[in-house]
C-alpha cells in the first residue's frame, strides 16, 4: 500500500493536522482537533504541495484484536467496517 498523506484543517485555531495511512482502510471527513478541540475537516487527500512538504504527526491504523476488544461500541463497529483510528506517529 501507498502511504496517503492527507490534512485535516481546523476551522477554530486555523491549524493543519497532518496524518499519513499506515494501513488501508477508511478515514473520517471530521475529527476534533488534535490542538484546540474544534472541528477539522479533511483535505480529502487533495493537499497543496507546502502541506506535503511538511512531516505527519499523526497516523491512521488499523487496531489489533486486543485493541478493538477495548473499544466503544461506536468505535469498534467502526473498525469493525474498515475503518481506521487515530494515534501519534509511532514510525517516522
Amino acid at each position: 500500500m501507498n502511504k496517503r498523506q492527507n490534512a485535516y484543517f481546523c476551522r477554530k485555531c486555523k491549524k493543519a493536522t497532518i496524518t499519513i495511512d499506515v494501513h488501508e482502510g477508511t478515514t473520517p471527513m471530521f475529527i476534533s482537533c488534535p490542538s484546540c478541540g474544534g472541528d477539522a475537516i479533511s483535505f480529502m487527500y487533495q493537499l497543496p504541495r507546502i502541506l506535503l512538504m511538511e512531516e505527519p504527526e499523526y497516523e491512521w491504523y488499523m487496531p489489533d484484536v486486543n485493541e478493538t476488544n477495548v473499544l466503544s461500541n461506536q468505535e469498534k463497529e467502526h473498525v469493525l467496517n474498515g475503518g481506521l483510528l487515530l494515534r501519534k506517529r509511532t514510525k517516522i
